[in-house]
């Protein structure tokens, strides 16, 4: 066998594939299997006569659904895409990876607050369907006879999206306030059939949660804080 012999075209292939295997990540894992897949393809479609044209459809399809894999992986990982606003509520909600978040942002719904009345997301002890980060803007917070402010970056309606429960206080988006909302079942229903993104979900409320309590200690404004 020569250097130039067409068969080094198989030994090729199987050697990127077999190379391909021990590799963990699944980007270069698909990029290796491609590349053997078109290497195979090569030789079944150049060196037999004729062709091998079912080894060589098979190659193709292999090709196809590796790439549709890839691009997948690709969209995982990166913020392709997305929109300027969406990448910078992507930034905001750090837990989440590109594809986790644009699962996320299939179920989102992109609302501003009435320009002059602001616009009223919660009743303290009434039923919370939805659940709503603040993405620009503030939100007016009542609870047990307290008033405040909730800057851009929180979620309004956590805890009873997590305990399942009537809202905890009473919530109004600034006028021009610029928010995101989700059907808390929606929500629930994904964390379900993705633990990934329910894990993801969870650590940014916990996160938040944390935050707010150290404020709160802070303040020595415990109670009010801690029940948004």
């Amino acid at each position: 066998m020569t250097l130039l012999d067409p068969a080094w075209l198989i030994h090729l292939g199987t050697g990127l594939l077999l190379i391909g295997y021990f590799i963990r990540d699944e980007l270069k894992l698909r990029v290796m299997i491609i590349v053997s897949s078109l290497i195979f393809n090569a030789y079944y479609w150049l060196v037999p006569k004729p062709p091998l044209w079912d080894s060589v459809m098979t190659g193709f399809l292999m090709v196809a659904v590796n790439l549709w894999v890839l691009f997948q992986v690709l969209l995982d990982r990166t913020t392709f895409q997305l929109t300027e606003e969406e990448k910078r509520l992507l930034g905001a909600l750090s837990t989440f990876t590109p594809g986790q978040f644009r699962k996320a942002l299939k179920l989102a719904k992109w609302r501003t607050a009435d320009p002059e009345k602001g616009t009223p997301l919660t009743v303290q002890h009434e039923a919370c369907p939805s659940l709503y980060f603040i993405l620009d803007g503030e939100v007016a917070v009542e609870k047990g006879g307290h008033s405040f402010t909730v800057p851009r970056h929180n979620f309004i309606g956590e805890i009873a999206f997590v305990q399942r429960a009537p809202a905890s206080a009473t919530t109004r988006a600034k006028p021009g306030a610029r928010y995101v909302e989700w059907d808390a079942e929606a929500l629930h229903a994904l964390e379900t059939r993705d633990p990934a993104f329910a894990n993801a979900l969870k650590a940014r409320i916990a996160n938040e949660l944390a935050e707010k309590l150290r404020t709160s200690v802070k303040s020595g404004a415990l109670e009010p804080l801690m029940t948004t």
